[in-house]
């Protein structure tokens, strides 16, 4: 089916900027979550996809959204659905906003691999940098914000000033795809079979 149809169904608007983000619930914090309502208050044709978290964890987000200014019905789930079909719907996508300070790990790849691109903030543990690490290996280190201020600012003018550098992103990982760090299987199984190597040398080195 072509896109626009598949929207339809899964109730995206036609004329809107879809801001996404599939993270687990227990990643969404009360600061992520108003980093993105701000966001969509300065990004007013925009929405925000998430996964569908249930009745009523999307009811109370709704609620939340409704009482900061922004439209609950902005607020669209995304029904759980097979890996399968879940990496084609990607593509619905215009950008993905990450959460802080637990951030996107294996939906971040999905999201690369689909060709839509990731904004993130950066942070001091391990959870928080494993996002930056990958847009790194995918060329789009310019993604990676430094504050929560600079993660606002840049969502927005995406959405808006900037959206012709976004389409150039998109372009950058279709185009990089098999050939980009993030994606070089062969080249991130040399590596790792180097850092054996090394250990077992090490090892009989006592």
């Amino acid at each position: 089916f072509p896109l626009r149809i598949i929207s339809d169904l899964l109730g995206l608007p036609d004329d809107a900027f879809v801001f996404c983000c599939f993270n687990a619930a227990h990643k969404v914090t009360r600061f992520s979550f108003e980093r993105w309502l701000e966001i969509l208050r300065q990004a007013p044709d925009s929405v925000l996809w998430l996964l569908d978290y249930g009745a009523e964890t999307n009811k109370r987000l709704a609620g939340y959204a409704s009482e900061h200014g922004v439209d609950g019905a902005r607020l669209i789930p995304a029904p759980k659905l097979a890996n399968t079909h879940h990496l084609a719907r990607y593509p619905l996508a215009d950008l993905f906003i990450d959460t802080i300070p637990y951030g996107a790990h294996t939906t971040a790849s999905d999201a690369l691999w689909m060709g839509v691109p990731v904004l993130t903030m950066t942070g001091r543990c391990f959870a928080s940098r494993v996002c930056g690490s990958l847009l790194r290996a995918a060329g789009l280190s310019d993604l990676i914000c430094a504050t929560p201020e600079a993660f606002v600012a840049r969502a927005i003018a995406l959405a808006g000033a900037e959206r012709g550098l976004l389409n150039f992103h998109r372009e950058t990982l279709r185009n990089g795809r098999d050939t980009c760090t993030l994606f070089d299987i062969e080249l991130l199984t040399r590596r790792l079979e180097g850092l054996y190597a090394e250990m077992a040398r090490d090892y009989s080195a006592g």
